[in-house]
């Protein structure tokens, strides 16, 4: 999928939800409707800019089922949504699936029951995942705030910053040296120094 289409089922959420509810099967304008909890209006105006991208296709039902005469299901790509409150997770790829029986003799309802346990198991490691950056934001903002109650300089205070929010020590130095423009490897180790003597 390229950048462009991706962005635009991205910067919707209803948009990511009824493509990745396609990407798994035919689904109904009812059923698009449950899942998103919006009108069938709403939907029908996603499913257009979705039909647009040529990645959505409405195919007709035949035999028609007792509700419904269309179905809409996902064309020459694939979306995969494990996304956990606000932690998004997308997984897309250029083209549909290939057949169950193309993966060997497996029963399809082994298949099926496989595929709902890792569902399951992604949905839980996103959880998870969404934890440990609510931990690492949280975190973050606490050195930050550590930093800006120092009595330092505000060069010394920008010299800290970056030094500690980089990977490594050496890298800080080096977006220093390149970004600020401070080379003088005493002014690093200065502001390093001041900083461990207060507090």
């Amino acid at each position: 999928m390229d950048p462009d289409t991706l962005g635009e089922v991205l910067s919707s959420r209803a948009r990511l939800t009824i493509q990745s509810a396609v990407s798994v099967r035919p689904r109904t304008l009812g059923e698009l409707s449950h899942l998103t909890g919006i009108s069938v209006q709403g939907v029908l105006r996603h499913l257009k800019i979705l039909r647009k991208l040529g990645i959505v296709e409405e195919v007709v039902l035949k035999p028609r089922t007792p509700k419904a005469r269309r179905a809409y299901v996902a064309k020459a790509v694939t979306v995969g949504d494990y996304s956990s409150g606000d932690l998004v997770v997308v997984k897309s790829t250029d083209s549909v699936p290939s057949p169950p029986g193309q993966r060997g003799a497996e029963s399809l309802e082994d298949l099926s029951g496989d595929l709902i346990v890792q569902r399951r198991r992604v949905r839980e490691q996103a959880r998870r995942l969404g934890r440990m950056i609510d931990v690492l934001v949280s975190d973050q903002q606490a050195l930050l705030d550590g930093i800006d109650v120092k009595k330092l300089k505000s060069q010394e205070k920008l010299i800290l910053t970056v030094l500690l929010t980089e990977e490594t020590a050496e890298d800080g130095m080096k977006a220093m040296s390149r970004y600020y423009g401070v080379t003088d490897r005493r002014a690093l180790e200065s502001a390093l120094s001041k900083a461990r003597q207060n507090g």
